[in-house]
């Protein structure tokens, strides 16, 4: 059998053995009692299966005040193909769009909030929220170390990210760039950049 931590057991009412921090196969088979071998199986299945279904990374993404419907399509698409958890619109109504071929709000959970505040408020507890804008403040995607749970926040084709919202942001980053890209491009490759070998912060 496995061992587990002897507070582990004695949290869930197991008299434990004081020779040890952890209990040994020997101890259970010689100490244990049927109800307190029955409740250390029981136990370690328990954390098993917590193990089994605890996810390490996720990460959303999403654009706030969009207004280019064919941007909206794109980045939808790369965003199930490149492994987003949930996609996210602030401040614009979605609706269906022609190039979104694969229905990709069908795919993964979408997300809509009236205002910044609302999706500030709801957003994941744990995760940090990522700025993409090209911005003195942010720092070089290259060498950005992409949080394990994070939402991604794109801004707008003309005007990008509110400074309110930046200020908001756990990070921001941006592309080694004179002008600023289209931002279905901008987000594809943040997601790309995501899923390269790099380090997590």
């Amino acid at each position: 059998m496995p061992a587990v931590r002897k507070e582990t057991l004695q949290s869930r009412g197991v008299a434990t053995i004081n020779f040890s921090k952890k209990i040994t196969s020997h101890a259970i088979k010689n100490f244990f009692s049927p109800k307190q071998k029955l409740i250390y199986l029981l136990t370690v299945c328990t954390f098993a299966a917590m193990n089994d279904n605890f996810v390490n990374e996720y990460f959303g993404i999403g654009i706030h005040n969009g207004k280019t419907p064919e941007n909206l399509g794109v980045l939808w698409r790369s965003a199930q193909n490149l492994g987003a958890t949930f996609i996210f619109t602030i401040g614009n109504r979605y609706a269906k769009q022609a190039c979104d071929t694969h229905n990709a709000v069908k795919a993964i959970p979408y997300f809509h909030y009236d205002t910044f505040e609302a999706f500030f408020e709801n957003l994941p507890k744990g995760a940090r929220l990522v700025g993409v804008e090209l911005s003195e403040k942010a720092s070089d995607l290259e060498t950005f170390e992409h949080p394990r749970r994070c939402v991604y926040l794109l801004g707008a084709e003309d005007h990008g990210l509110p400074l309110k919202t930046m200020e908001k942001c756990h990070h921001l980053v941006k592309f080694k760039s004179i002008k600023s890209l289209n931002v279905a491009v901008a987000g594809t490759i943040v997601m790309y950049d995501r899923n390269l070998a790099k380090p997590r912060s």
